[in-house]
């Protein structure tokens, strides 16, 4: 029986097989050969998140408390993965867009084999195994810039350096950025920064990166700074950074901790605009209906198969599908040793 890799808090993880049903006429399966799982998306799902304390009304779009009687989730076993990469075994009979021996991606968890329908399925020609896992967070800091509607000649500060802020960085240059800033206290990311479209990576935890920018820019600031590590103080840092009237770009789940968040002084005094950046859970894209989210990752693709943006150097380690069990606890909980964590199965 295949097998898939499964956690319940994330202090440890194991093997769990399972089976497959019967190939559906629309249905397509494939052998997986790499994949990735989503660092900060998982440690938020398996550490729990707003979801474990209160209920989404989807028709009102505002989180609500759980009625009484309704207990909070218990962690139960569950899988691990953002994307996986293979190739496609075998077809229902009404598929259409997929023939056995194609190469596809998907989003899906970490296992051996994979069924689903076609229209959950990518083409991964033209795209190396780490390209296909790198488009999600590429869709990520793609949609991110064109929030911050950066333009040809603009100044641009990134904080966070995982793999959607990596990608962020190359996304503004290739945008038109004049000028691209990093900020992260991790030097090998500092270091990626640097050689794919930086021209300045600085460490928060030795320097006032703020100010650094600030005077960088002969005082002025950036005009649009984009915050993907969900930390309150990098946050508040990109809203110090920032030039008057200008923007800041809020990517990622939190802070849960707001403490360093400090909205009573430059964010008040310059009147910043701050913008919510996530073109899916039902949000249209700020272009709709020129651009919607099939469109942005479509877009990304291009991207890696015109050379236009790279994966190369982003996803490390890449770990043995053997392996992985053992060595995700400790790059979960230590997060400097990797960058995207991939899995090879074959």
């Amino acid at each position: 029986m295949p097998r898939e890799i499964v956690t319940k808090d994330g202090s440890s993880f194991w093997f769990r097989s399972y089976e497959l049903p019967p190939l559906g006429p629309k249905d397509v399966r494939v052998k997986v050969e790499f994949a990735s799982p989503k660092h900060g998306t998982e440690l938020h799902l398996i550490t729990g998140s707003v979801f474990d304390r209160k209920r989404w009304d989807p028709e009102l779009r505002m989180f609500l408390p759980l009625p009484d009687e309704q207990e909070r989730t218990v962690p139960a076993e569950r899988a691990v993965g953002n994307i996986v990469v293979g190739t496609v075994t075998a077809v229902g009979s009404d598929v259409s867009r997929f023939s056995v021996g194609d190469r596809v991606f998907a989003y899906a968890p970490v296992r051996e084999e994979h069924q689903a329908p076609e229209w959950l399925w990518y083409s991964a020609a033209g795209l190396s195994d780490v390209d296909a896992v790198c488009t999600d967070p590429a869709h990520v800091a793609f949609v991110a810039v064109r929030d911050g509607n950066v333009r040809i000649g603009d100044t641009v500060a990134v904080f966070g350096l995982g793999a959607i802020g990596l990608l962020t960085v190359q996304i503004a240059k290739a945008g038109g950025a004049r000028m691209v800033f990093a900020v992260d206290p991790v030097s090998t990311r500092r270091a990626y920064a640097e050689a794919h479209g930086a021209c300045l990576a600085l460490d928060p935890s030795s320097c006032d990166a703020a100010l650094e920018i600030k005077l960088a820019t002969g005082k002025s600031g950036v005009d649009v700074a984009i915050e993907t590590s969900g930390n309150a103080r990098a946050l508040n840092e990109a809203i110090r950074c920032v030039r008057q009237c200008g923007t800041v770009v809020h990517v990622p789940w939190g802070p849960k901790n707001a403490a360093d968040l400090h909205l009573d002084e430059e964010f008040h005094l310059n009147r910043i605009t701050m913008v919510g950046s996530q073109a899916v859970w039902n949000n249209p894209d700020r272009s709709h209906p020129l651009w919607n989210e099939e469109r942005a990752r479509q877009t990304v693709a291009e991207l890696f198969r015109d050379g236009v943006i790279t994966s190369e150097g982003i996803v490390t380690p890449i770990l043995p599908f053997e392996d992985a069990p053992s060595a995700l606890p400790e790059l979960f909980s230590n997060p400097e040793k990797a960058i995207k964590v991939g899995v090879r199965l074959s």
